[in-house]
C-alpha cells in the first residue's frame, strides 16, 4: 500500500506527541506550582496522569482501532491533544488542569499506536521496520528540542504558553491526519463486542513471538527512560551542572539517533531478530563497560557518556524492530498489539524508574547500574530466543 513521505511525516509528529507532552512541560511545573498556590506533588500530578494515560490509553485505541479502523482513531487523538492544550492554556484551577492533562494523555496515547500501526498496516515487514525506525529517530530529537523550547517558553511566556505550543502542535497533527493520513484498515462489527475484545487480548499476549519481542522491547525502554530518573544524580554528586548534564546525556539521543539510521539502512539486510539480539547485546555492554570504569576509579561524566552513547546506539536498532516484529506475528490484530506493546513499554519505564530511587538508586550509582545490567541479560535471552527460531 505505501505512504507519502508526508504522510510519514505527520505519523513521525504524532508518535513523538507523548515525548512532546511530557519534556515541553517539564521546565514549567515550578510556575504552575506558585501559580496555584499548590504542593510539589499536586503538581507532579500534572505528568504523572499524562504518563499513565499515554500507557494505558493504547490499550483502548488499539484494540478499537481493531474494529473501527485507524483514521478514526488518530484524528480523534489529534483532536483530543489540541483540545486538552487550548483548554489547559486557560484552567482556572490545579484540578482541571491534571483532567486536561489526561485528556491530552488519551490523544497522545491514540496518535502513538496509531501512527506505529498505520506504519506496519502500509508495508512489508522489513520496510516497515525501516520506517519506523525513521519515525522513531524523530522522536528521539524532538524531546531534547521540546525541553528547551519548554524553558525558553516558560521563561518568557509563562506555562500557559506551553500549553499554547502543545495545542499548536497537536492542531499540526490533526490537520496533517485528516488531509493525508488514509484508512488501513476495514470496519470489523465486533466493536462493541466485549468478550471478543478480551479474546483478542488473550491472543495477543498468549503469542509467543509477540511476547518475546515485547519483553525485550520493554525492558529497553524502561532502561532508556529510567537513566532519567537516576543519572542526575550521579552527575551532580561530580559537581556538574544542569545545563552540563543536559550535554553529556544527549550522548544517549545522538547514539539513539544513528542506531535508528543503520536500522533504517540494514534491517532488511541482516534481519530483525538479528538486528534485535546484536543490540540487546550492546546495550548490555554499555552498562558493564560503565560500571568497571566506575569501580576502577574513572569517575568523570566521559565514562558515563561514552557506554550511553553505545547504549543508544544499540537501543536504536532494538526497539523499532521489537514493535514491528511482535506486531507483525498477531495477524489482523495488529491494532491491539500495537497497543499493548506501547502500554507495556511506557509502564516498564515508569516501574522501572521509580523502582530504582525507591530501593535508593539516587544514593547508589553501583545499584542502579547492577539493575539494570541484570534486566538486560534477561532482554538478551528473550532476543535470543527470537534469534534462533528464524
Amino acid at each position: 500500500m505505501g505512504l507519502s513521505n508526508f504522510a510519514i511525516v505527520i505519523l513521525a509528529l504524532a508518535n513523538a506527541g507523548s515525548v512532546v507532552g511530557m519534556t515541553l512541560i517539564t521546565p514549567s511545573l515550578t510556575m504552575i506550582k506558585s501559580n496555584f498556590d499548590v504542593s510539589a506533588e499536586i503538581t507532579q500530578l500534572v505528568l504523572t496522569f499524562f504518563i499513565i494515560f499515554v500507557a494505558f490509553g493504547q490499550l483502548l485505541f488499539g484494540t478499537l482501532s481493531d474494529r473501527i479502523g485507524r483514521r478514526p482513531i488518530i484524528i480523534l487523538g489529534a483532536f483530543l491533544y489540541f483540545i486538552g492544550g487550548f483548554l489547559a492554556m486557560v484552567s482556572p484551577y490545579i484540578e482541571l488542569l491534571i483532567i486536561l492533562r489526561i485528556v491530552q494523555g488519551l490523544g497522545a496515547a491514540a496518535c502513538l499506536s496509531m501512527a506505529r500501526v498505520i506504519v506496519n498496516d502500509s508495508f512489508e515487514k522489513h520496510e516497515a521496520a525501516e520506517k519506523l525506525s525513521l519515525i522513531t529517530a524523530v522522536m528521539v530529537i524532538f524531546p531534547n528540542i521540546a525541553l528547551i523550547m519548554g524553558g525558553v517558553i516558560a521563561d518568557t511566556i509563562g506555562w500557559q504558553g506551553s500549553m499554547a505550543t502543545l495545542s499548536i502542535f497537536g492542531f499540526i497533527i490533526l490537520i496533517g491526519t485528516y488531509l493525508k493520513i488514509p484508512e488501513t484498515k476495514s470496519f470489523n462489527s465486533d466493536v462493541f463486542n466485549f468478550s471478543k475484545i478480551l479474546n483478542s487480548y488473550y491472543q495477543v499476549v498468549s503469542n509467543k513471538i509477540f511476547f518475546n519481542y515485547t519483553l525485550f522491547g520493554s525492558i529497553q525502554t524502561a532502561i532508556f527512560f529510567s537513566c532519567f530518573s537516576f543519572m542526575p544524580y550521579e552527575f551532580e554528586r561530580m559537581g556538574v551542572s544542569s545545563t552540563e548534564f543536559s550535554i553529556w546525556l544527549a550522548f544517549t539521543g545522538i547514539g539513539y539517533f544513528l542506531g535508528n539510521i543503520i536500522n533504517r539502512n540494514y534491517a532488511s539486510k541482516i534481519g530483525i531478530s538479528k538486528m534485535c539480539f546484536w543490540g540487546c547485546i550492546g546495550s548490555s555492554l554499555a552498562f558493564i563497560i560503565m560500571l568497571f570504569a566506575h569501580k576502577i576509579g574513572l569517575i568523570h561524566p566521559l565514562f558515563i557518556s561514552l557506554p550511553l552513547f553505545l547504549f543508544g546506539l544499540s537501543n536504536g536498532v532494538t526497539v523499532a524492530n521489537s514493535i514491528i516484529g511482535g506486531v507483525s506475528a498477531t495477524g489482523n490484530l495488529s491494532g491491539t498489539a500495537t497497543g499493548i506493546a506501547g502500554a507495556a513499554q511506557m509502564g516498564a519505564a515508569a516501574i522501572l524508574g521509580t523502582f530504582i530511587i525507591s530501593i535508593g538508586g539516587d544514593e547508589s550509582f553501583t545499584l542502579s547500574i547492577s539493575i539494570i545490567i541484570l534486566l538486560s541479560l534477561v532482554a538478551i535471552f528473550s532476543s535470543w530466543k527470537m534469534f534462533m527460531s528464524n
